[in-house]
């Protein structure tokens, strides 16, 4: 079982788990989604390496703050690692937990040992006009209807209350249309060797992902075959061992 505990950080009680022993790996969960997004991954992953995930403010069991949501400022995820002195380490994001790794490898080469992207993206308008539409559309209730666990898993742990989604759901619209922006410029400064992941059915288009695979030098691209941009627990067997061929386990 993970350890649970909380750590100060800018002013936020960010909630975390810890579980295994070894080299620090740092989970960085999605949008609206809590450290439970990496539940077919962490059990595997923490045989092998001392495993850390955390909530972002107004995400599971952290509460919100006053501040929008933005994937341009990655001072209290740093924060959080040098904190818990994990740097040099290993880093694994999906979805817009990725884009936030891609950023802290941007800004901080010296944190990051090697970065694994899992369904992510940087740039907003790569997105297709669907999705975009959709994301427009969004509601309380329809987001409720379309994610009822995701949305009951945050009714159950955060300490702002049920009532508090709509406020949490609108910063992340605002955030999905709007961010990230990083340039190719920006992306071939990684140093950190990095593997680009993706489903063949993502909702990131394949295009997309493509281009970033090829603008971080010497990175590596896996694509899971018969999956979405929930690959991680469509083919967890898949994603886990790419992962950890990856992270070079013996």
């Amino acid at each position: 079982m993970p350890v649970r505990s909380y750590l100060l950080v800018r002013n936020s009680r960010i909630y975390y788990e810890t579980s295994g022993a070894g080299e620090p790996l740092l989970l960085l969960h999605g949008g609206l989604g809590t450290v439970e997004d990496f539940s077919s991954q962490t059990p595997e992953l923490a045989k092998h390496f001392k495993v850390v995930a955390f909530e972002r403010p107004g995400h599971g069991h952290t509460a919100d703050t006053a501040e929008p949501f933005s994937f341009a400022t990655v001072a209290s995820t740093v924060d959080f690692i040098e904190a818990m002195k994990l740097g040099p380490m290993n880093l694994i994001g999906w979805s817009d937990g990725a884009i936030i790794a891609l950023q802290v490898a941007i800004s901080r080469p010296d944190l990051v040992k090697r970065l694994v992207s899992v369904s992510g993206l940087f740039n907003a308008k790569s997105q297709s006009p669907e999705d975009l539409k959709w994301i427009r559309s969004l509601t309380p209730e329809s987001f409720r209807k379309l994610m009822p666990g995701l949305v009951r898993r945050y009714d159950e742990v955060s300490p702002d209350g049920p009532a508090h989604f709509p406020v949490v759901l609108e910063k992340t619209k605002r955030l999905w249309l709007n961010e990230p922006d990083i340039t190719r410029e920006e992306l071939a400064k990684i140093s950190a060797g990095t593997m680009v992941v993706a489903g063949d059915r993502d909702s990131i288009p394949l295009e997309h992902t493509l281009e970033l695979f090829r603008s971080i030098n010497g990175a590596q691209l896996c694509i899971i075959p018969g999956s979405t941009h929930f690959l991680m627990s469509e083919k967890p067997d898949a994603v886990n061992r790419a992962i950890l061929e990856f992270l070079a386990v013996k």
